[in-house]
């Protein structure tokens, strides 16, 4: 399917790290524009539980965080 996308008043600061980043990676700046979106929207990764526990910095006793009345 094609579309077109338009965006208008945009900073010209921003248009020139976009020129810079598709050089950067030797692509055209349309072909930079799309890498970009597909990127932003690609679904994460999904991780267990347990591995994102497992990779938490150990801070301290559990008492820590106890409730105090």
């Amino acid at each position: 399917m094609a579309l077109t996308l338009t965006f208008t008043d945009t900073d010209e600061l921003l248009i020139a790290a976009l020129h810079k980043r598709a050089r950067a990676h030797g692509r055209s700046l349309e072909d930079e524009h799309r890498d970009i979106l597909r990127n932003a929207l690609r679904p994460l990764p999904k991780r267990p539980l347990d591995d994102i526990l497992r990779g938490m910095p150990d801070v301290g006793l559990d008492t820590d965080f106890e409730r105090r009345c």
